[in-house]
């Protein structure tokens, strides 16, 4: 049996490594926005609530579900792009260190990381406190820092 270091012994992250994995993130990115499941594709996909009927009951209530739907699944596109971007973003910090992470680059982490938080946050009020995670980093609670 191997020992594993948990530090990340056997991790390899050479610069082609890195760079071969930023690669495959971009073009998942690309791939994303491409499809239909982008988030310019899911804004353009809405359906007027005359479309079900007029003074019906049922069908205000279909235009409703539809619509708390199709806000979830632009959410969920917007994340997971968003996490797409991060880990993109992580192989260049792995690869060049923090130093080597340009002002945008750093912005555009910060941003990620404040609307991943955003979401979770909204995400856990309006699920009744369920996973009552303190924050990113820590057993405190406390941020980690960038």
């Amino acid at each position: 049996m191997v020992d594993h270091d948990p530090h990340g012994k056997y991790l390899g992250k050479d610069a082609e490594t890195l760079s071969t994995f930023k690669g495959r993130i971009d073009s998942i990115l690309r791939m994303l926005e491409d499809s239909q499941a982008s988030q310019t594709s899911l804004d353009h996909r809405t359906i007027a609530k005359s479309a079900y009927g007029k003074d019906f009951h049922s069908a205000e209530v279909l235009h409703s579900v539809y619509e708390t739907v199709h806000t979830r699944l632009k959410e969920l596109s917007r994340v997971f792009g968003d996490q797409i971007e991060a880990a993109g973003l992580a192989a260049l910090v792995a690869d060049r260190g923090y130093d080597g992470v340009d002002a945008e680059q750093e912005a555009r982490m910060r941003a990620i990381q404040e609307r991943t938080e955003r979401h979770f946050r909204e995400a856990q009020k309006h699920s009744g406190g369920h996973g009552n995670d303190k924050g990113a980093g820590s057993k405190d609670g406390k941020k980690a820092g960038y």
